[in-house]
């Protein structure tokens, strides 16, 4: 009997849909890059999440990152839970900017509402203040922080740190765009979803070759100046002649109410207290600050910090004439004025 068997056939290889593939992969880079936006402000759903890459501040190989685009690849963490299907929002970069050599050593996106900060920290003594801006309003942040850098090396790199609002949806990347001696900040961010919150705020910190940063740099398209790598203002300082730290005692007090003032005030020099009022007179208290004195032990000093630690220890440090050394310690007299906002709810020492 003649029978008939059927060879099975061998489908070929189907070029088109390969193409198909890598053209998909190549969009999907292209969404990505163009997902560094400039900010834009607004509201957004409650809820925060924190993400960061890893960290290793030692100041390593700092090879160009710059996408063809002109932006930088976002190097933030991915918080959990943001949308990946949402889209992403698109806002038009400043004509110009161009991404700056930088590497993200921090990045949390959330609704904590921390102070608006764009600082360059260009020292070990000054990284040691800057976690203080966020000791009140996200504690675990400023321990972070203080991890995080704790191994730059200021020889060769600064710290750009900037906290800012990005609108209705949560950011989960970041980078450094430069336009001249102006920088601004990119973020990728999925679109905002309809309802519409509570604003969402980015805070980051890139670590930035020192040849690679602007030589007077100036924030946001507002070119705004920038902040102090430590809160507070100093509203009076001054030389107490004839003080030493024995007699006068180094223990710093809040000054915020007049009797508060008055009796630290009695603990100095009459010169002295006469100094602080005249310079105090300059600067009335503003609402929703909080006002500390202190008898600090310096050289040459012309001013002086803050340091807020996330546990409510708040001390301050003579700033100028670091380099200086003398036979004897001079002392000073210094109030500093802080925002509310900028504290622990509760100050556990002075000092």
């Amino acid at each position: 009997m003649f029978s008939h068997r059927t060879e099975p056939v061998v489908e070929s290889a189907r070029p088109s849909h390969m193409l198909l593939i890598k053209l998909r992969r190549a969009v999907s880079v292209a969404v990505l890059a163009a997902s560094l936006t400039a900010l834009s402000t607004g509201c957004g759903q409650d809820r925060s999440a924190t993400g960061a890459p890893p960290s290793d501040s030692a100041g390593g190989d700092h090879s160009p990152s710059t996408s063809g685009t002109g932006v930088p690849p976002s190097t933030g963490g991915s918080p959990s839970g943001s949308p990946s299907s949402a889209g992403t929002a698109t806002t038009p970069v400043q004509s110009g900017a161009h991404g700056i050599e930088s590497r993200v050593v921090y990045l949390s996106a959330g609704v904590r509402r921390p102070p608006a900060v764009h600082s360059v920290v260009n020292s070990e003594l000054e990284l040691s203040r800057f976690p203080s801006w966020f000791a009140g309003s996200d504690p675990a942040a400023a321990r972070e922080i203080a991890q995080r850098t704790q191994k730059t090396d200021f020889s060769r790199n600064v710290l750009v740190g900037w906290v800012e609002t990005t609108g209705c949806s949560q950011a989960t990347g970041a980078a450094l765009l430069a336009s001249g001696d102006r920088l601004t900040l990119g973020v990728s961010q999925p679109k905002p979803k309809p309802e519409c919150l509570v604003a969402y705020q980015v805070t980051v910190v890139f670590e930035v070759p020192r040849d690679r940063m602007p030589k007077h740099p100036v924030f946001g398209t507002g070119g705004a100046a920038a902040t102090a790598p430590s809160p507070g203002t100093t509203v009076a300082f001054t030389y107490l002649n004839g003080a030493t730290a024995q007699s006068q005692g180094l223990k710093g007090s809040e000054v915020t109410q007049p009797a508060q003032l008055n009796a630290y005030l009695a603990g100095l020099p009459a010169a002295g207290a006469s100094a602080v009022r005249t310079q105090l007179a300059a600067h009335s208290p503003k609402s929703g600050e909080r006002r500390f004195g202190f008898k600090l032990s310096g050289c040459r000093s012309t001013g002086a910090a803050l340091l807020i630690t996330p546990e409510g220890r708040v001390s301050a440090s003579p700033t100028g004439g670091e380099n200086i050394r003398c036979i004897r310690p001079e002392i000073y007299a210094a109030v500093l004025a802080v925002p509310v906002n900028v504290l622990p709810t509760r100050v556990t020492a002075i000092d």
